[in-house]
């Protein structure tokens, strides 16, 4: 057998947390939990497609790609795999020409050079509608409650987006070990933007900046990062005060979620908080 690859990817796009990935050339199994895997098999044409779903129980899989994919998934290391996705798609702040959000990310540099066909950011799949921002309905009790009101979602995302047009930029940037990153190509990228070094401060440390002059952008953007607070605590190399934040807000208001992906946090500063989540998930799962 050869050689298996362990990383770990970001989802996109929108947004949908970590992905754990095993690789053995042939097929990929991925994982959002460390415990159901999706495998994809590579065809005639190198693409790979989707081939179900194994776990460490599952009967070998006759073909040869699919008995190796499977032993490297019983003798994966402990979870979470290191990130591998070091290039990152921003949308840039049309004033700053600073990483306002994250649009995707990718693991090669090669693939930074296909074009860039977003030219927005999306917080939530089209079909998802779950979303609420308490900011935004304060703002709205005095309006006749028979408008009909855009969700929150589409608030969210037109206030992010209106920051980088009329014309948005979207610049790749390959991201350092020390959190700071270099310019690449991209959407209507400069040439001046092209090959700069921006700081590891330059970058919002989650999805979204979060600094903002509208106080109710502000609000919806916090609402929407705690919303996913869940899977933010699966990334790395987060600092403390932000870990403490995500674990005090997915450990409280979404037990059930913290169930599932907990397995993939890099580290738990709150491990007494942790337990009492996984605790009301499972009550929760009972009742």
């Amino acid at each position: 057998m050869q050689d298996a690859g362990y990383y770990a990817i970001r989802r996109f796009c929108p947004y949908q947390g970590v992905i754990q990935v095993v690789d053995v050339g042939e097929a990929r199994a991925y994982s959002l939990d460390g415990r159901h895997w999706q495998v994809r098999m590579r065809t005639a044409s190198g693409r790979y497609r989707w081939r179900g779903s194994v776990s460490t129980d599952t009967p070998p899989d006759p073909a040869r790609s699919g008995r190796e994919l499977l032993s490297a998934i019983r003798a994966a290391p402990p979870l979470p795999f290191p990130l591998a996705d070091r290039f990152e798609l921003w949308l840039l702040d049309r004033e700053t020409r600073r990483p306002l959000a994250l649009v995707k990310t990718r693991c090669e540099r090669a693939e930074t050079e296909e074009p860039v066909r977003e030219s927005t950011w999306e917080p939530f799949l089209m079909s998802q509608n779950d979303f609420r921002s308490q900011a935004l309905e304060a703002s709205r009790r005095n309006v006749d409650p028979r408008a009909r009101l855009p969700r929150a979602q589409d608030v969210l995302a037109r206030e992010v987006n209106l920051a980088a047009r009329p014309l948005p930029v979207l610049q790749w940037f390959e991201r350092h070990p020390d959190g700071s990153g270099t310019g690449l190509g991209g959407l209507r990228v400069d040439a001046s933007l092209s090959g700069r070094r921006l700081a590891a401060e330059d970058f919002p440390e989650l999805l979204v900046r979060r600094e903002w002059a509208d106080p109710l952008v502000e609000a919806m953007v916090r609402e929407y990062h705690e919303y996913h607070a869940p899977l933010l605590l699966a990334h790395q190399g987060l600092s403390s005060a932000t870990r403490r934040w995500l674990e005090s807000v997915a450990f409280g208001a979404r037990p059930e979620q913290v169930e599932k992906h907990h397995a993939m946090y890099p580290e738990v500063l709150d491990p007494e908080g942790l337990k009492v989540a996984l605790v009301s998930a499972r009550l929760i799962a009972a009742s």
